[in-house]
């Protein structure tokens, strides 16, 4: 019997089978670093879109505060005698508004979803989505609030004195509907503006757009810490 001859053999043999788990290894390993990138691809594309998002409203709510500051200074038991009606109209109409924001989290979503976040490498990636979903949460709860006070608290106080259909027309113009005219109920500004629960309304709803903007400033650092990192991860 030749050992030397099945020695060489048995080293051949065990050597083909190293290989083939190695080359195993490598293509998943391979098609796992496939699945990531395209993954961080996605992230990336959808956390601009919701960077965006954020950016436009941020605006509204900038927009709200400011309207809101005006508004406080013409409410009172002594209204100014001359009011620009179409001013304020647009005054009113911008505290009517509820922004939100619709972040795009289908990557994520499908993550989270299969269980596969530890599909991203990068622990500080991870660390920030994780970061991202909690803020984004709080933001979402405050917007929330905002909407149910506009609802249930600022809007019905103009109800009576304000034609909401005048305020669409005036402040949206062919966006509210080119064949609605205005009512022929007069805006009663002037009453409305003494009120004390409508000053306090006003107040609230600046209050609450103030608030929402903390949050989504957070939500945006974060944000753009996360496309650093994934910009960073995918030039790596």
């Amino acid at each position: 019997m030749d050992f030397r001859r099945l020695l060489v053999e048995g080293v051949l043999i065990v050597a083909s089978i190293l290989l083939a788990f190695g080359i195993e290894a490598w293509w998943a390993g391979s098609r796992e670093q496939a699945a990531e990138v395209e993954a961080l691809e996605h992230l990336r594309a959808e956390f601009t879109a919701t960077a965006e998002r954020l950016a436009q409203t941020g605006e509204v709510h900038e927009s709200i505060r400011r309207s809101a500051r005006r508004l406080l200074g013409m409410t009172g038991p002594t209204p100014p005698l001359r009011l620009d009606t179409l001013a304020v109209d647009s005054l009113v109409m911008d505290l009517l508004r509820s922004p939100t924001v619709e972040p795009e989290t289908v990557t994520l979503d499908a993550l989270i979803g299969a269980g596969r976040l530890d599909l991203l490498s990068s622990q500080d990636v991870r660390r920030e989505l994780a970061a991202w979903s909690s803020a984004m949460a709080d933001l979402a709860q405050e917007e929330q609030l905002a909407v149910e006070q506009m609802d249930q608290r600022f809007l019905p106080l103009i109800w009576d004195y304000v034609p909401v259909v005048t305020l669409g027309v005036t402040a949206l113009g062919d966006e509210y509907g080119d064949d609605i005219e205005l009512s022929r109920f007069p805006r009663r500004y002037g009453e409305l503006f003494q009120q004390r629960r409508f000053e306090n309304a006003v107040e609230e709803r600046m209050n609450s757009s103030r608030r929402s903007l903390t949050d989504l400033r957070r939500v945006e650092d974060i944000v753009e810490r996360i496309l650093q990192l994934v910009d960073s991860e995918l030039s790596s």
